[in-house]
């Protein structure tokens, strides 16, 4: 902490405590440490604005910047047990390049291989007769997830180039899983660039898949489901013999592509950071948010989305909707419990109280902690000058969304954002994953962002713009997490497609992990976030993290449906 002894008047400091970001508090800092202020330094990582007489500030980021992501992560996490620190992202933008690849001999890779080939209808016949001239066997079609697991040399899921009225997932994680249970040499699967959605999530698993298994040739293939299918089937057999790393592919035409993730600045408009005194208030301005502004997050009210809406308050002081699936209690807390302050204290207490199951207990202190952020959430936006209130809603029930949002629009007349941060993990690596698992996160991320949509194409008026809240495990594939990286991926192709069908600007932020900030968690615990620092992984910043996001929506192109801010490599 700085103990700042302020010569005169008392102003100056009022000043400092209006100072929203780690930014401005440093640059007032660093003018009034070598001008008239007297400061005593003892430093912890912390992220608050205490009363004038103490003012808190966080130095990861600067530290980060200056020593490199690793040491002042490390450091961070020596002075304040690995919580609050974080460093200021990079973004990244996915850029399409012609990438041609080394490809094998076909008699020599195929002669006696075994193939099961399902869907593709007149593609995956021809596909047969090519890998049998090349000495290959096997069969087409399958009836149940069983078959896959009968010993192929290649699994070829191409039921997206057929079946464009359904979905392949959550449905074909079985099939996928069992297959790879069985150690082929190959995975392969197919689909279009088409407004139907029956691939979305897959390229997302794919690079999932490409990280647990890494011996194998695992690769999601995008096609143009217009073109001949000797063509297709031709393509698809390059792709068998192509010796390279990347796990999802595009052919267009006669070239093939491939996707890298590059750093791109947003530009001059940005370059002077958020606002005159780093506060978001140009940024806001730029969006077209002011006091009367109506702006729901779903999933809004805990973990990374407060630090948005605390940009949003501070900034335009707006109207703020929460949504989420916590109840908050009826009454105030039982004061037996409101006296334990953390996770540990709670279960003692709860053990005292007479609760004797420990999964019992644990579920009763998650929820009283979850009542708790919410509702510091609540009172943090308010003393913000934010006009907030809160809703409970389960996304997934599609008539409740629509209802809702139907409702706030007629409250106000307006809705001029939505933030959807919904969604839930269940890590587990693709061997142990339980398919009821694997359908309920993809479901509960993708379903809710259907449900969303749908009640916003129901209000008389589109609102400014949409965000969608992604992951960076969807951008690059995480081991354990292939249901959150292709549902993430699913919500990354819906909003593109709601972008181009109604012209709002909709933009999906694949987010890497961000640092654990006061009051809030992050996207990792302190244990996970001491884990990352002695890796040399650097966490986002809260702060900076929630002022790129207004950056992005203010100064970034239009057309650009989708970014990735991380502060590290992954």
């Amino acid at each position: 902490r700085l103990h700042l002894t302020v010569d005169g008047d008392e102003s100056e400091l009022e000043d400092l405590v209006k100072a929203r970001t780690v930014r401005a508090m440093v640059t007032w800092l660093d003018e009034k440490l070598h001008g008239a202020v007297t400061a005593t330094a003892s430093i912890t990582a912390t992220a608050s604005v205490a009363a004038p007489a103490e003012i808190a500030v966080e130095t990861g980021a600067e530290m980060g910047a200056e020593m490199g992501a690793e040491m002042g992560a490390e450091m961070g996490a020596e002075m304040g047990d690995g919580v609050g620190v974080g460093i200021a992202p990079k973004r990244l933008v996915a850029q399409e390049s012609v990438r041609s690849e080394p490809a094998g001999d076909p008699t020599e890779m195929l002669a006696g291989t075994r193939f099961l080939i399902t869907g593709g209808g007149p593609v995956g016949a021809y596909l047969a007769e090519l890998l049998g001239e090349h000495g290959a066997g096997g069969q087409l079609g399958v009836l149940d997830s069983e078959q896959a697991g009968a010993g192929f040399d290649g699994v070829l899921v191409l039921d997206g180039l057929t079946n464009l009225d359904e979905p392949l997932l959550p449905d074909v994680f079985p099939l996928l899983q069992r297959a790879l249970a069985a150690g082929p040499r190959w995975l392969l699967a197919a689909g279009g660039r088409d407004a139907s959605g029956a691939a979305d999530g897959m390229p997302g698993l794919f690079r999932t898949i490409a990280r647990e298994y890494p011996e194998l040739t695992a690769r999601f293939v995008e096609v143009d489901p217009a073109a001949e299918p000797e063509v297709l089937a031709r393509q698809l057999l390059d792709e068998l013999l192509t010796a390279s790393d990347a796990p999802v592919v595009a052919r267009h035409g006669g070239d093939r592509y491939v996707t890298d993730l590059v750093p791109v600045e947003l530009g001059a408009l940005a370059a002077g950071g958020a606002g005159p005194a780093g506060d978001g208030t140009a940024e806001a301005a730029a969006i077209g948010l002011e006091p009367d502004s109506v702006v729901v997050l779903i999933g809004g009210a805990r973990g990374i989305t407060p630090w948005f809406a605390r940009a949003l308050a501070s900034a335009s002081r707006c109207r703020i909707e929460l949504v989420g699936r916590t109840p908050l209690p009826d009454g105030p807390e039982d004061p037996a419990l409101a006296a334990a302050g953390d996770k540990a204290a709670l279960v003692a207490a709860l053990a005292r109280r007479g609760l004797r199951n420990p999964a019992e207990i644990d579920r009763t202190a998650q929820r009283i902690l979850a009542a708790r952020e919410v509702a510091a959430t609540i009172a943090e936006l308010t003393e913000l000058g934010g006009e907030v209130r809160y809703h409970t809603l389960d996304v997934r029930d599609a008539a409740a969304t629509r209802a809702l949002l139907a409702g706030i629009h007629a409250e106000h007349g307006r809705l001029d954002g939505l933030v959807y941060a919904a969604g839930i993990i269940e890590d587990k690596l693709i061997a142990e994953k339980d398919p009821a698992s694997f359908t309920r996160v993809f479901d509960t991320k993708v379903d809710g962002a259907r449900a969303v949509l749908a009640g916003l194409d129901e209000l008389p008026g589109a609102p400014r713009f949409v965000v969608f809240f992604g992951s960076i495990a969807a951008a690059y594939g995480n081991r354990g997490q292939a249901d959150y990286a292709a549902a993430n991926d699913a919500i990354d192709a819906i909003g593109t497609r709601y972008a181009a069908r109604t012209g709002v600007r909709c933009l999906t932020v694949h987010w890497g992990p961000w640092a654990p900030g006061a009051g809030h968690g992050g996207m990792v615990t302190a244990e996970l976030s001491r884990e990352y620092a002695r890796r040399g992984i650097g966490l986002i910043d809260p702060e900076e993290g929630a002022l790129a996001l207004l950056r992005e929506l203010a100064w970034a192109d239009a057309k650009v449906y989708s970014v990735v801010y991380t502060a590290s490599g992954w």
